[in-house]
């Protein structure tokens, strides 16, 4: 019997742009959809639990062999595997490498490629760029959680952090909340927040202003995005918040417990959170540097004080899917908690694949003519 040629799609940046990897609505769209897929059952992340976020590589903080790297900020290696069924029927890896200090060698922090393989065969058809994949499929998360819990009369949405995620953020909430009718920004660099506004201004055709200070801009928010990164925690004061305005962290943040305790919290998926807290508790002492400030931490405690009872807490997945209510009342305040899943991956990945393939863009490569052992 004859062997079966191979091939896969390889969509470079460029190709990604053509394919429309920066289409907020598009990606809403889909990220709604792979909530809807994830809160039925029909999907698998990584690890025995099926559960878990991704499979990391922490280096030593001390080098052992003159070419091993040493632990430092984001330094890591990291790959988020899933299967997700439903409309995408899908096996996807998102891999990259992270290192805080690529910004001097003119590389953004995170350099990352999906590959999409075929459910039944193993067999990859897709090799694609995904800076821009998994910042958009990022930004649309907060946005799908603003589409069932930010308040029907939510006209601002706020950006704590300037940076590329913050872009995907603003572009993605405006797809999903077409009632917004200016975004502010708060950055600790100002003129940093200057280009931002300036950017996507003309991108998007609509109003962006710089906040001055935090207070001003959490102050002013309906809708409040946290998308920053570093050892620099942006500080919330509960009197800022309004009484019913929706916060997305997808960065961290300081948030008082005052403010998670009077508020109504929800997880991308609570599961996964639970999972990164059961292995964050496995790691002996003497290896503390490899614990993280992993996001539903101090929800977690609150529960275990009985500041929080469990049972309120509820998932994205769930209200997607409608297996738990969205927003029911004006008077809510709403504290959703991400950490981000490689299922938003094969999800994003998936639809821009078969844009691609609609619009015939894309080099194909041969992995082989026929498997020289089979």
């Amino acid at each position: 019997m004859a062997g079966k040629k191979t091939t896969l799609l390889y969509l470079s940046e460029k190709d990604m742009l053509k394919a429309g990897v920066l289409d907020g609505k598009q990606c809403v769209a889909a990220i709604d959809d792979m909530f809807k897929v994830v809160g039925e059952g029909d999907s698998i992340m990584g690890g025995l639990s099926g559960l878990e976020h991704g499979q990391r590589i922490f280096f030593p903080t001390v080098k052992k062999f003159p070419n091993m790297p040493v632990a430092g900020p984001d330094r890591r290696f990291m790959a988020m595997v899933a299967y997700l069924g439903g409309q995408f029927n899908v096996c996807a890896t998102k891999w990259y490498g992270s290192n805080v200090e690529n910004v001097k060698h003119g590389l953004p922090r995170s350099v990352l490629v999906v590959i999409l393989n075929n459910v039944e065969t193993g067999e990859p058809f897709a090799f694609m760029s995904a800076n821009l994949l998994s910042a958009m499929r990022t930004g649309a998360v907060p946005a799908v959680g603003a589409k069932y819990l930010a308040s029907k009369n939510a006209k601002t949405v706020v950006c704590i952090g300037a940076g590329v995620i913050g872009k995907a953020t603003v572009s993605c909430m405006k797809a999903a909340l077409p009632q917004l009718t200016k975004a502010l920004v708060f950055d600790l660099v100002p003129d940093k927040a200057k280009a931002f506004c300036l950017e996507m201004s003309n991108e998007l055709d609509f109003p962006f202003e710089v906040a001055h200070s935090m207070e001003e801009a959490v102050r002013a928010a309906d809708v409040l995005s946290i998308a920053t990164s570093g050892n620099t925690k942006p500080i919330l004061e509960k009197e800022w918040v309004k009484p019913n305005a929706f916060i997305a962290t997808q960065g961290t943040a300081a948030i008082p417990d005052s403010l998670f305790t009077s508020s109504r919290v929800v997880f991308d998926e609570l599961k996964m959170h639970q999972i990164w807290k059961e292995e964050e508790e496995l790691i002996p002492e003497e290896e503390a540097a490899k614990r993280l400030d992993f996001p539903g931490k101090s929800v977690f405690r609150l529960c275990e004080d009985g500041q929080i009872n469990p049972k309120s807490l509820a998932s994205l997945t769930e209200i997607a899917c409608g297996k738990k209510p969205a927003r029911t009342n004006e008077k809510d305040r709403y504290i959703m908690i991400v950490g981000g899943m490689p299922v938003e991956d094969a999800a994003w990945g998936t639809v821009l694949y078969r844009n691609a393939l609609k619009l015939g863009i894309g080099q194909e490569l041969v992995l082989w003519d026929e498997p020289h052992w089979k």
